[in-house]
């Protein structure tokens, strides 16, 4: 709840600055028997608040078009220039901590587009243990494999590629910094959600500029080479139907020389195509596709707010349950 009052004194904060500096006068707020704020009165007009943080733009125009455009507040940490665009071109009523807002009040149309990314929302490392590339490894194989938390050390370790002894630091400062929880003969997640993104985060900055990377071009495969050549990234949103892209973002494992020979690729630094070396071991390997969170990291990775969106309407449709 904290986090949510934050995201609206924040907005508020941005919101009051502009109507100031324009000579309007400054919102009042509505509040609930938790005296949470639920609702604010702008220049006459009452509008609901609505916390839209992570939600998908469409999933934002759906939920504020059901409770009424011109009378819903859609409210986050930071629109995208894309989102903001989109919002805009549905009617939609919003404001953002960075100053971001589009307003249709009393027959006016208030909007400030383009206010940073606010500091504070720019992605960090986070030190310790748990956020060194080994760390990372062990972290993603319990965020991805849902039996894992039951797991002998020694399971852990022969499933994420790594020592016993780095097992046992990570879950030791996990356990500490309550990112995990004792649980009968196990662990459970403090926070799995937070954990999503922190180690969504981390990758960015700690663990993709180490994977082995090879460019190629020439024409992508369609669903990849099953077991060997897994689409990931953008590739795998376009086969989800959320994207739609020329290039090919793959993750190998194993040898995929006679795959490149088949289809004639050539290697080319500037090339449409480019694989990724699996960093889990031979002793885990996926068929299909890749675990959802890893696709969800490498569209944040990329600093574009288009494919950005993308990554949080690909993880909604794997969490939303």
């Amino acid at each position: 709840m904290k986090k949510q009052n934050d995201i609206i004194d924040g907005t508020i904060a941005a919101l009051n600055g502009f109507l100031e500096e324009n000579g309007l006068p400054k919102t009042e707020c509505g509040h609930s028997a938790d005296n949470d704020v639920t609702a604010i009165c702008l220049v006459g007009e009452r509008l609901a608040v609505l916390d839209v943080t992570a939600m998908p733009a469409a999933k934002i125009v759906e939920e504020c078009a059901l409770r009424g455009r011109e009378r819903t507040l859609a409210i986050a940490p930071f629109f995208p220039p894309v989102t903001a665009d989109k919002l805009c071109a549905d009617h939609i009523n919003y404001a953002d901590t960075a100053g971001n807002l589009r307003l249709f009040i009393n027959g006016n149309l208030l909007c400030v587009k383009n206010c940073p990314r606010p500091a504070r929302l720019v992605r960090q490392v986070t030190p310790g243990r748990c956020w060194n590339p080994q760390g990372m490894k062990v972290l993603f194989l319990l965020l991805t494999e849902s039996e894992a938390l039951g797991w002998t050390y020694r399971e852990i370790a022969d499933r994420s590629g790594v020592s016993l002894g780095t097992v046992n630091n990570v879950l030791m400062e996990a356990l500490e910094r309550k990112y995990l929880l004792k649980w009968d003969k196990g662990y459970r997640w403090g926070d799995k959600a937070r954990m999503v993104d922190l180690w969504v985060a981390n990758y960015a900055l700690i663990l993709l500029p180490r994977l082995t990377t090879e460019r190629y071009q020439g024409n992508p495969i369609a669903g990849g080479v099953e077991g060997l050549l897994l689409p990931g990234g953008e590739t795998a949103a376009a086969e989800a139907g959320l994207a739609d892209t020329t290039f090919g973002q793959y993750w190998k494992q194993g040898n995929i020389a006679p795959v490149i020979a088949r289809n004639r690729w050539h290697p080319d630094a500037d090339g449409n195509i480019t694989v990724k070396t699996a960093f889990w071991p031979e002793a885990r390997p996926f068929k299909r596709q890749v675990p959802w969170l890893l696709v969800y990291a490498d569209l944040m990775a990329v600093d574009d707010s288009r494919s950005q969106e993308i990554a949080n309407e690909f993880k909604a449709r794997h969490t939303e349950d």
